[in-house]
């Protein structure tokens, strides 16, 4: 079985330097007898030309390949409607990180229900977003699929084995934030201004989508006990990230208000790392850290209910190592990348067997 693995951003060259669940599976298929072919497109501009120009080096490519496996559809559009319509033959599975789009327009809708119908197998993280997606009336229900995508322990544990520093050489105890999408940093270093003896390390981006997080962080570099990193986009800085992270009492994962999964690789990284979590109360996220006894949750822009949680978990250390060992065992158990790969690798199977264009309902 031969997949070709469409990617927006990490190559087969980052693999030695980043956890592979980056890759959404596909650096692990070879060891269920499934050869994988990357093709990565990380260009800007514009969407129309870059889905063009895949499609025709994807079509043009002598490679031989039986599914079609993209971590987006981002600029495999014209690939899937192609499907749709019978003029491509290979089974396309992607992965949704939004529920689908919808409309009134009964035009539009017509023409979303065409297009949707060239995805064989869509993955989506939450059971919202197939329950949203499902009531648009635009995507077969049954081609929606709730995967447990997780964290690549095999990674974080050389990390953790290669750390030497014990509770009692660490010199201080801190908090750590490391993610650079959507993030409210004002609500997190305002709760943090209120507890002027508890130390808040930021480590992000210069600039994310349309947010300037650098220039929203100016404004804090007073704070004596706020150290902000602003890191380069280099893939080698995974490492280094995650050796932070679990020298760290607890992450943070503070959070602005949208449609999906903002925060869930920050939470796979602590939880495979045995931190505990303080987490904007995302009801996308397909677990509950409150309900596992991982961590704690706060609302949306709510600088006193964060102040809170961070008193409590610094005051009470024993709680914080208890949720970090809770998050281990649940990744172990049912959250990681290992489990996801082969369960990934039985769908490209099953698709892959079956050859030809799509019927209404397959």
């Amino acid at each position: 079985m031969n997949v070709k693995f469409y990617h927006r951003f990490f190559s087969p060259e980052d693999i030695e330097h980043i956890p592979h669940h980056y890759l959404y599976g596909a650096s692990k298929l070879k060891s269920h007898g499934i050869e994988v072919d990357y093709y990565v497109d990380s260009s800007l501009g514009s969407r129309l030309l870059r889905m063009i120009k895949n499609a025709f080096k994807i079509l043009t490519d002598r490679k031989k390949t039986d599914v079609l496996y993209a971590s987006t559809a981002n600029g495999i559009e014209l690939l899937i409607l192609l499907r749709s319509m019978g003029l491509y033959s290979k089974p396309i599975l992607i992965w949704q990180h939004r529920a689908v789009m919808q409309s009134d327009n009964k035009l539009v809708r017509m023409l979303l229900s065409q297009y949707y119908r060239g995805i064989d197998m869509m993955f989506m993280f939450s059971q919202m977003h197939i329950d949203e997606s499902a009531r648009s009336g635009v995507v077969d229900r049954n081609r929606l699929y709730l995967k447990s995508w997780g964290p690549d322990l095999d990674y974080y544990d050389k990390i953790i084995a290669g750390n030497s520093l014990t509770d009692s050489d660490s010199v201080e105890r801190y908090f750590c934030s490391n993610g650079r999408e959507n993030r409210d940093f004002p609500t997190l270093v305002e709760a943090f201004d209120l507890l002027p003896n508890e130390i808040l390390k930021i480590y992000t981006s210069r600039i994310h989508g349309s947010m300037n997080n650098q220039d929203i962080l100016s404004r804090y570099t007073d704070s004596k006990n706020i150290r902000i990193q602003i890191m380069n986009g280099d893939s080698s800085n995974s490492q280094f990230l995650a050796r932070e992270v679990l020298d760290s009492l607890c992450m943070t994962i503070c959070c602005q208000e949208r449609d999906y999964t903002v925060g869930l690789t920050s939470l796979y990284e602590a939880m495979a790392l045995s931190k505990a979590i303080i987490t904007s109360d995302n009801p996308y996220f397909p677990i509950d850290v409150e309900k596992e006894n991982v961590g704690i949750k706060v609302g949306y822009g709510d600088v006193q209910g964060w102040k809170n949680a961070i008193e409590y978990l610094a005051n009470n250390r024993e709680v914080a190592e208890q949720m970090g060992i809770n998050g281990r065992k649940l990744v172990e158990r049912k959250y990681n990348l290992n489990l996801f790969s082969a369960d990934l690798a039985s769908m490209i199977r099953l698709k892959g067997a079956r050859k030809g264009p799509l019927s209404k309902t397959n």
